[in-house]
Protein backbone atom coordinates (compact mmCIF):
# COMPACT_ATOMS: atom_id res chain seq x y z
CA UNK A 1 0.00 0.00 0.00
CA UNK A 2 1.17 2.83 -0.52
CA UNK A 3 1.14 6.48 1.50
CA UNK A 4 -1.74 9.50 1.02
CA UNK A 5 -0.87 11.86 -1.90
CA UNK A 6 0.74 14.84 -0.32
CA UNK A 7 2.36 18.04 -1.78
CA UNK A 8 5.99 17.17 -2.36
CA UNK A 9 7.05 21.13 -3.00
CA UNK A 10 5.68 21.85 0.36
CA UNK A 11 7.43 18.92 2.63
CA UNK A 12 10.72 19.62 0.30
CA UNK A 13 10.85 23.61 1.32
CA UNK A 14 14.21 24.21 3.07
CA UNK A 15 14.25 27.39 4.57
CA UNK A 16 17.09 28.34 3.00
CA UNK A 17 16.84 28.43 -1.05
CA UNK A 18 19.90 26.00 -2.51
CA UNK A 19 20.95 25.15 -6.15
CA UNK A 20 19.99 21.57 -7.25
CA UNK A 21 22.50 18.96 -7.12
CA UNK A 22 24.21 18.24 -10.66
CA UNK A 23 26.07 15.37 -10.48
CA UNK A 24 25.78 11.79 -11.85
CA UNK A 25 24.90 10.39 -7.97
CA UNK A 26 21.92 13.02 -7.78
CA UNK A 27 20.51 12.30 -4.39
CA UNK A 28 16.72 13.19 -3.99
CA UNK A 29 16.41 15.58 -0.82
CA UNK A 30 15.86 13.36 1.89
CA UNK A 31 18.81 11.25 0.98
CA UNK A 32 20.62 14.91 1.18
CA UNK A 33 19.18 15.13 4.51
CA UNK A 34 20.16 11.63 5.65
CA UNK A 35 23.84 12.57 4.83
CA UNK A 36 23.64 15.93 6.68
CA UNK A 37 22.51 14.38 9.78
CA UNK A 38 25.03 11.95 9.33
CA UNK A 39 28.48 13.70 8.97
CA UNK A 40 27.25 16.33 11.70
CA UNK A 41 29.62 16.73 14.63
CA UNK A 42 25.81 16.51 17.05
CA UNK A 43 25.47 12.82 15.33
CA UNK A 44 28.55 12.14 16.20
CA UNK A 45 28.95 12.91 20.03
CA UNK A 46 25.57 10.95 20.77
CA UNK A 47 27.97 8.14 20.96
CA UNK A 48 28.83 9.49 24.25
CA UNK A 49 25.82 10.46 25.50
CA UNK A 50 23.72 8.44 28.20
CA UNK A 51 20.82 6.07 27.30
CA UNK A 52 20.39 5.42 30.76
CA UNK A 53 23.51 3.68 31.90
CA UNK A 54 26.84 5.72 32.16
CA UNK A 55 29.23 4.53 30.01
CA UNK A 56 31.28 3.45 33.04
CA UNK A 57 28.84 0.87 33.86
CA UNK A 58 29.87 -1.39 31.27
CA UNK A 59 30.97 -1.35 27.30
CA UNK A 60 27.95 -3.08 25.81
CA UNK A 61 24.85 -0.73 27.40
CA UNK A 62 23.19 1.42 24.96
CA UNK A 63 24.16 4.87 24.50
CA UNK A 64 22.26 7.69 22.57
CA UNK A 65 23.62 6.63 19.45
CA UNK A 66 23.05 3.05 19.21
CA UNK A 67 19.74 3.85 20.85
CA UNK A 68 19.34 6.26 17.12
CA UNK A 69 20.31 3.50 15.02
CA UNK A 70 18.04 0.93 16.72
CA UNK A 71 14.95 3.21 16.72
CA UNK A 72 16.04 3.88 12.64
CA UNK A 73 16.06 -0.01 11.95
CA UNK A 74 12.72 -0.59 14.02
CA UNK A 75 11.10 2.73 11.60
CA UNK A 76 12.05 1.06 8.34
CA UNK A 77 11.15 -2.34 9.15
CA UNK A 78 7.50 -0.76 9.56
CA UNK A 79 7.87 1.57 6.73
CA UNK A 80 8.92 -1.13 4.14
CA UNK A 81 5.93 -2.76 4.80
CA UNK A 82 3.86 0.52 4.51
CA UNK A 83 5.33 1.53 1.87
CA UNK A 84 6.31 4.81 3.09
CA UNK A 85 9.87 6.68 1.81
CA UNK A 86 12.86 5.16 3.04
CA UNK A 87 15.27 7.91 2.75
CA UNK A 88 12.43 10.49 4.96
CA UNK A 89 11.99 7.58 7.86
CA UNK A 90 15.98 7.43 7.80
CA UNK A 91 16.56 11.02 8.31
CA UNK A 92 14.21 11.86 11.03
CA UNK A 93 15.08 8.09 12.52
CA UNK A 94 18.84 9.57 12.55
CA UNK A 95 17.98 13.17 13.67
CA UNK A 96 15.50 12.28 16.23
CA UNK A 97 17.97 12.63 19.38
CA UNK A 98 20.90 15.08 18.11
CA UNK A 99 19.73 17.62 21.16
CA UNK A 100 19.85 15.20 23.96
CA UNK A 101 21.96 16.61 26.77
CA UNK A 102 24.58 14.48 28.24
CA UNK A 103 23.64 12.25 31.28
CA UNK A 104 20.56 11.18 29.75
CA UNK A 105 16.70 12.22 30.75
CA UNK A 106 17.97 14.04 33.66
CA UNK A 107 20.38 16.70 31.95
CA UNK A 108 17.17 17.81 30.13
CA UNK A 109 15.38 18.03 32.96
CA UNK A 110 18.08 20.03 34.89
CA UNK A 111 18.20 22.20 32.71
CA UNK A 112 14.46 22.80 31.92
CA UNK A 113 14.29 23.75 35.50
CA UNK A 114 17.15 26.20 35.54
CA UNK A 115 15.39 28.47 32.31
CA UNK A 116 12.37 28.14 33.70
CA UNK A 117 13.01 28.27 37.56
CA UNK A 118 16.33 28.92 38.41
CA UNK A 119 16.60 25.93 40.26
CA UNK A 120 18.80 27.66 42.72
CA UNK A 121 19.79 29.92 40.42
CA UNK A 122 17.16 32.41 40.29
CA UNK A 123 19.12 35.17 38.39
CA UNK A 124 19.06 32.85 35.58
CA UNK A 125 15.58 31.76 34.56
CA UNK A 126 14.39 33.63 31.51
CA UNK A 127 10.78 31.15 31.67
CA UNK A 128 11.93 29.35 28.58
CA UNK A 129 11.88 25.77 28.82
CA UNK A 130 14.27 22.72 27.18
CA UNK A 131 12.70 19.94 25.95
CA UNK A 132 15.19 17.53 23.64
CA UNK A 133 13.29 17.59 20.86
CA UNK A 134 12.91 21.46 20.26
CA UNK A 135 16.64 21.41 21.34
CA UNK A 136 17.28 18.55 18.03
CA UNK A 137 15.52 21.15 15.49
CA UNK A 138 17.47 23.60 17.17
CA UNK A 139 20.64 22.00 16.53
CA UNK A 140 19.80 21.23 12.65
CA UNK A 141 18.57 24.64 12.10
CA UNK A 142 20.99 26.72 14.04
CA UNK A 143 23.68 25.03 15.64
CA UNK A 144 25.15 22.90 12.87
CA UNK A 145 26.76 24.41 9.77
CA UNK A 146 27.48 23.88 6.39
CA UNK A 147 28.33 27.03 5.00
CA UNK A 148 29.13 30.35 5.27
CA UNK A 149 25.85 32.35 4.24
CA UNK A 150 23.67 31.21 7.25
CA UNK A 151 23.53 28.93 10.26
CA UNK A 152 22.10 25.43 10.56
CA UNK A 153 22.50 22.74 7.62
CA UNK A 154 19.08 23.34 6.20
CA UNK A 155 16.95 20.21 6.22
CA UNK A 156 13.55 19.71 4.21
CA UNK A 157 10.65 20.91 6.27
CA UNK A 158 9.19 17.00 6.15
CA UNK A 159 12.24 16.16 8.16
CA UNK A 160 12.35 18.96 10.37
CA UNK A 161 9.17 18.58 11.60
CA UNK A 162 9.33 15.28 11.99
CA UNK A 163 12.46 15.80 14.58
CA UNK A 164 10.21 18.01 16.45
CA UNK A 165 7.63 15.63 16.83
CA UNK A 166 8.97 12.56 17.30
CA UNK A 167 7.82 12.94 20.99
CA UNK A 168 5.15 15.06 23.25
CA UNK A 169 6.17 18.68 22.46
CA UNK A 170 4.71 19.38 26.21
CA UNK A 171 6.25 19.41 30.10
CA UNK A 172 4.53 19.39 32.90
CA UNK A 173 1.35 19.48 30.63
CA UNK A 174 1.81 22.32 28.83
CA UNK A 175 3.57 23.06 25.56
CA UNK A 176 7.65 24.33 26.37
CA UNK A 177 8.22 27.37 25.42
CA UNK A 178 11.27 28.04 22.91
CA UNK A 179 13.28 30.10 21.01
CA UNK A 180 10.29 31.73 17.81
CA UNK A 181 11.66 31.10 14.53
CA UNK A 182 11.74 27.76 14.60
CA UNK A 183 8.15 26.33 13.89
CA UNK A 184 6.80 27.88 10.39
CA UNK A 185 4.56 26.00 8.73
CA UNK A 186 4.08 23.28 12.07
CA UNK A 187 1.03 23.00 13.74
CA UNK A 188 2.29 22.20 17.01
CA UNK A 189 -1.08 20.65 18.18
CA UNK A 190 -0.89 17.67 16.08
CA UNK A 191 0.65 14.40 15.19
CA UNK A 192 3.40 15.17 12.61
CA UNK A 193 1.93 15.38 9.02
CA UNK A 194 3.89 12.91 7.45
CA UNK A 195 3.17 9.08 8.04
CA UNK A 196 7.11 8.51 8.26
CA UNK A 197 6.78 10.92 11.46
CA UNK A 198 4.49 9.13 13.14
CA UNK A 199 6.33 5.38 12.12
CA UNK A 200 9.60 7.55 13.72
CA UNK A 201 8.17 7.99 16.67
CA UNK A 202 6.30 5.03 17.63
CA UNK A 203 9.45 3.00 16.87
CA UNK A 204 11.14 5.36 19.30
CA UNK A 205 8.71 4.34 22.00
CA UNK A 206 9.33 0.61 21.26
CA UNK A 207 12.82 0.63 21.14
CA UNK A 208 12.19 2.45 24.92
CA UNK A 209 10.56 -0.21 25.67
CA UNK A 210 12.41 -3.29 24.89
CA UNK A 211 16.12 -2.31 24.55
CA UNK A 212 15.41 -0.62 27.85
CA UNK A 213 14.57 -3.83 29.49
CA UNK A 214 17.49 -5.85 27.85
CA UNK A 215 19.95 -3.01 29.50
CA UNK A 216 17.98 -3.74 32.83
CA UNK A 217 18.49 -7.50 32.72
CA UNK A 218 22.10 -6.80 32.07
CA UNK A 219 22.49 -4.19 34.78
CA UNK A 220 20.57 -6.94 37.58
CA UNK A 221 18.04 -4.62 38.07
CA UNK A 222 15.50 -6.48 36.59
CA UNK A 223 15.85 -10.09 36.96
CA UNK A 224 14.82 -12.63 34.37
CA UNK A 225 11.85 -14.21 36.86
CA UNK A 226 10.29 -10.95 36.83
CA UNK A 227 10.09 -11.31 32.78
CA UNK A 228 9.42 -14.89 32.78
CA UNK A 229 6.37 -13.99 35.15
CA UNK A 230 4.83 -11.56 32.42
CA UNK A 231 1.97 -12.56 31.12
CA UNK A 232 2.22 -10.41 27.83
CA UNK A 233 6.02 -11.53 27.32
CA UNK A 234 5.24 -14.73 27.51
CA UNK A 235 2.89 -14.81 25.42
CA UNK A 236 5.18 -13.15 23.17
CA UNK A 237 8.33 -15.37 23.73
CA UNK A 238 5.95 -18.66 23.43
CA UNK A 239 4.47 -17.54 20.08
CA UNK A 240 8.27 -17.94 19.08
CA UNK A 241 8.95 -21.16 20.48
CA UNK A 242 10.62 -19.49 23.29
CA UNK A 243 9.37 -21.31 26.54
CA UNK A 244 10.47 -18.91 29.61
CA UNK A 245 9.09 -21.21 32.56
CA UNK A 246 12.13 -23.61 31.18
CA UNK A 247 14.87 -21.43 31.35
CA UNK A 248 17.20 -20.98 34.22
CA UNK A 249 17.77 -18.07 36.86
CA UNK A 250 20.82 -16.50 34.72
CA UNK A 251 19.71 -16.71 31.28
CA UNK A 252 22.68 -17.24 28.72
CA UNK A 253 22.86 -14.04 26.41
CA UNK A 254 20.92 -15.97 23.23
CA UNK A 255 18.13 -16.31 25.21
CA UNK A 256 17.69 -12.33 26.38
CA UNK A 257 18.77 -11.11 23.05
CA UNK A 258 15.97 -14.06 21.27
CA UNK A 259 13.50 -12.30 24.07
CA UNK A 260 13.97 -8.68 22.82
CA UNK A 261 13.90 -9.84 19.17
CA UNK A 262 10.71 -11.74 20.00
CA UNK A 263 9.22 -8.25 21.42
CA UNK A 264 10.53 -5.60 18.91
CA UNK A 265 9.31 -8.16 16.14
CA UNK A 266 5.96 -8.43 18.07
CA UNK A 267 6.01 -4.77 18.23
CA UNK A 268 6.28 -4.27 14.70
CA UNK A 269 3.80 -6.75 13.24
CA UNK A 270 1.15 -4.98 15.07
CA UNK A 271 1.57 -1.66 14.41
CA UNK A 272 1.69 -2.46 10.98
CA UNK A 273 -1.49 -4.35 11.25
CA UNK A 274 -3.12 -1.70 13.30
CA UNK A 275 -2.15 1.07 10.91
CA UNK A 276 -2.81 -0.39 7.37
CA UNK A 277 -6.67 -0.30 7.93
CA UNK A 278 -6.28 3.55 9.25
CA UNK A 279 -3.88 4.49 6.11
CA UNK A 280 -6.73 3.00 3.95
CA UNK A 281 -9.91 4.94 5.89
CA UNK A 282 -7.81 7.95 5.86
CA UNK A 283 -6.54 8.13 1.57
CA UNK A 284 -10.35 6.98 1.05
CA UNK A 285 -11.68 10.43 3.01
CA UNK A 286 -8.69 12.12 1.52
CA UNK A 287 -9.16 15.85 0.41
CA UNK A 288 -6.22 17.92 0.35
CA UNK A 289 -6.94 21.65 0.75
CA UNK A 290 -4.17 23.26 -1.25
CA UNK A 291 -5.41 26.65 0.34
CA UNK A 292 -3.77 25.87 3.93
CA UNK A 293 -0.64 25.21 4.36
CA UNK A 294 -1.46 22.04 6.82
CA UNK A 295 -2.26 19.98 4.14
CA UNK A 296 -0.30 16.94 4.85
CA UNK A 297 -1.59 13.77 7.14
CA UNK A 298 -4.05 15.43 9.72
CA UNK A 299 -4.88 12.43 11.32
CA UNK A 300 -2.75 9.90 13.69
CA UNK A 301 -2.69 6.75 11.86
CA UNK A 302 0.77 4.82 12.80
CA UNK A 303 0.01 3.53 16.21
CA UNK A 304 -0.27 0.26 18.26
CA UNK A 305 -3.41 -1.78 18.94
CA UNK A 306 -5.05 -0.84 22.23
CA UNK A 307 -4.20 -3.84 24.01
CA UNK A 308 -0.75 -3.63 22.93
CA UNK A 309 -0.31 -0.19 23.65
CA UNK A 310 -1.89 -1.02 27.53
CA UNK A 311 0.60 -3.23 27.80
CA UNK A 312 3.53 -1.36 26.27
CA UNK A 313 3.15 1.36 28.78
CA UNK A 314 2.46 -0.89 31.82
CA UNK A 315 5.53 -2.79 31.02
CA UNK A 316 7.73 0.13 30.75
CA UNK A 317 6.14 1.41 33.77
CA UNK A 318 6.87 -1.73 35.66
CA UNK A 319 10.33 -2.72 34.88
CA UNK A 320 11.65 0.38 33.19
CA UNK A 321 10.62 2.83 35.59
CA UNK A 322 10.26 1.63 38.94
CA UNK A 323 13.05 -1.20 38.62
CA UNK A 324 15.21 0.48 36.42
CA UNK A 325 14.85 4.58 36.58
CA UNK A 326 13.66 4.85 39.72
CA UNK A 327 16.72 2.47 41.34
CA UNK A 328 19.08 3.30 43.87
CA UNK A 329 22.14 2.88 41.17
CA UNK A 330 20.81 5.09 38.41
CA UNK A 331 19.08 7.85 41.25
CA UNK A 332 22.73 8.08 42.49
CA UNK A 333 23.83 8.97 39.21
CA UNK A 334 21.07 10.87 38.25
CA UNK A 335 21.76 13.24 41.59
CA UNK A 336 25.60 14.07 40.87
CA UNK A 337 24.54 14.50 37.06
CA UNK A 338 21.64 17.14 38.23
CA UNK A 339 24.80 18.69 40.33
CA UNK A 340 27.24 18.66 37.55
CA UNK A 341 25.26 20.69 35.30
CA UNK A 342 23.94 22.98 37.81
CA UNK A 343 27.82 23.77 38.24
CA UNK A 344 28.50 24.23 34.85
CA UNK A 345 25.99 26.55 33.94
CA UNK A 346 26.65 28.34 37.37
CA UNK A 347 30.61 28.73 36.55
CA UNK A 348 29.53 29.95 33.07
CA UNK A 349 27.01 32.52 33.93
CA UNK A 350 28.95 34.06 36.96
CA UNK A 351 32.51 33.95 34.59
CA UNK A 352 30.80 34.04 30.82
CA UNK A 353 34.76 34.81 29.28
CA UNK A 354 35.41 31.04 30.66
CA UNK A 355 33.60 29.78 27.44
CA UNK A 356 35.72 28.88 24.76
CA UNK A 357 35.89 31.35 21.58
CA UNK A 358 33.67 29.26 19.14
CA UNK A 359 30.69 29.57 21.45
CA UNK A 360 31.42 33.40 22.16
CA UNK A 361 31.82 33.47 18.35
CA UNK A 362 28.87 31.54 17.90
CA UNK A 363 26.36 34.06 20.13
CA UNK A 364 28.14 37.51 18.73
CA UNK A 365 27.41 36.44 14.74
CA UNK A 366 23.77 35.86 15.90
CA UNK A 367 23.45 39.17 17.57
CA UNK A 368 25.55 41.19 14.87
CA UNK A 369 28.39 41.63 17.57
CA UNK A 370 32.19 41.84 17.01
CA UNK A 371 33.90 38.87 18.99
CA UNK A 372 36.41 40.51 21.06
CA UNK A 373 36.75 39.59 24.56
CA UNK A 374 37.76 42.92 26.09
CA UNK A 375 34.91 44.66 24.66
CA UNK A 376 32.46 41.95 26.00
CA UNK A 377 30.88 43.19 29.40
CA UNK A 378 29.79 40.61 31.58
CA UNK A 379 27.22 42.67 33.25
CA UNK A 380 25.61 42.82 29.89
CA UNK A 381 25.58 39.39 28.97
CA UNK A 382 24.30 37.69 32.45
CA UNK A 383 21.14 39.93 31.66
CA UNK A 384 20.37 38.77 27.96
CA UNK A 385 18.27 36.16 27.42
CA UNK A 386 19.48 34.90 24.45
CA UNK A 387 23.32 34.72 25.74
CA UNK A 388 21.75 32.48 28.85
CA UNK A 389 20.25 30.46 26.02
CA UNK A 390 23.62 30.28 24.34
CA UNK A 391 25.15 28.72 27.78
CA UNK A 392 22.26 26.21 27.40
CA UNK A 393 23.42 24.94 23.69
CA UNK A 394 26.74 24.82 24.71
CA UNK A 395 26.05 22.43 28.00
CA UNK A 396 23.26 20.36 26.07
CA UNK A 397 25.98 19.22 23.04
CA UNK A 398 28.25 17.93 25.82
CA UNK A 399 29.06 14.64 25.95
CA UNK A 400 28.72 12.98 29.56
CA UNK A 401 33.09 12.48 29.36
CA UNK A 402 33.67 16.01 28.19
CA UNK A 403 31.26 17.77 30.73
CA UNK A 404 32.75 15.85 33.71
CA UNK A 405 36.36 16.64 32.15
CA UNK A 406 35.06 20.45 32.14
CA UNK A 407 33.55 20.54 35.27
CA UNK A 408 36.91 19.01 36.88
CA UNK A 409 38.91 22.06 34.82
CA UNK A 410 36.82 25.00 35.93
CA UNK A 411 36.19 23.45 39.99
CA UNK A 412 39.20 21.71 40.48
CA UNK A 413 42.62 23.43 40.67
CA UNK A 414 45.33 22.16 39.01
CA UNK A 415 49.11 21.22 40.22
CA UNK A 416 51.92 19.78 38.66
Amino acid sequence: MKGAPNNSSFLNQRRHQEAPEDSICKRDAFQRDRDRIMHSRAFRRMMHKTQIFNANMGDHFRNRLTHTLEVSQIARSIGKVLELNDELIEAIALGHDLGHTPFGHVGEKTLHKILMYGAGLEEVKIEEGFKHNFQSLRVVDDLESRCDDYLGINLTLAVREGILKHTSLKTEGALVEFPKGHFENMNLEKESFTFEGQVVALADEIAQCTHDIEDGVRSKLISFDMIRQDPFIEKITEENGIYLKEQTETPAYDTRAFVIKSMVGYFIKDACKTAIPKIEEYIDSYSPDYSSLYNCINKKCIMLSQEVEYNRKRIYKELITNRVICSEQISISDAKSEYLIKQLFRAFYTHPKQLPDYVLEKYCKRNDMEMNRANLKEDMLRKDPNFIRTICDHIAGMTDQFAAREYNHLYVPEYK
